[in-house]
């Protein structure tokens, strides 16, 4: 099972990987949730030599986006991988709670499916299994997600349905020490936490 660790500065990159982190998630301003980081920043990181993926999300707030944040997304996804992250961790949904397709189909369209990983926006979605149908349709086979839970430990039964259905789990929200080698069990990829 890989170990990831959420970041938000080059100097946490490198004591996640002092530490022996597999990757890391690089995001900005931690007190909001998370936002997308500064292109600098994924430079700054990437040059560390650990592998780095890049959140992206321009606001706080829910999931559901308009026209012009669909764009920027689309600029801040394709910044950060030119600035060297390997994927980009990126999530949105339409008004009725499902996975938002036109998002999708704009991603698509400009990078690789192979190098999009959907958030937790899943775990807040109408269905989140029917959702991750909807991502393999698109080629998206990543998702980061807690199960559906408030906790990564106690979204087993969802983790493990993803898993079954052949997507690459990375359980994060809560995850604690304890529950890793369950979460294994259950086909989780990898563990993503903030330590």
């Amino acid at each position: 099972m890989n170990f990831e660790i959420c970041v938000s500065t080059p100097v946490d990159v490198a004591i996640a990987q002092e530490a022996g982190a597999d990757r890391v998630e690089l995001c900005g301003h931690w007190e909001c949730g998370g936002l997308t980081p500064t292109s600098a920043s994924v430079r700054a990181s990437a040059s560390i030599g650990i592998p780095v993926r890049a959140l992206i999300r321009h606001r706080a707030g829910d999931f559901i986006y308009n026209a012009s944040e669909k764009k920027l997304m689309i600029a801040e996804a394709l910044d950060c991988l030119d600035a060297g992250a390997e994927m980009i961790v990126v999530g949105g949904l339409d008004e009725s709670g499902n996975v938002d397709e036109h998002l999708l189909e704009m991603l698509c369209k400009k990078i690789s499916s192979d190098l999009i990983v959907f958030h937790r926006a899943l775990d807040v979605s109408k269905n989140p299994l029917e959702s991750a149908k909807i991502l393999q349709d698109f080629g998206i086979n990543a998702v980061l997600s807690s199960g559906g839970a408030p906790a990564a430990g106690l979204g087993l039964g969802l983790l493990r349905d993803l898993s079954q259905l052949g997507m690459e789990v990375i359980a994060g929200g809560g995850v604690r020490l304890e529950d890793v080698t369950t979460l294994g069990q259950v086909g989780v990829e990898a563990v993503h936490a903030s330590c």
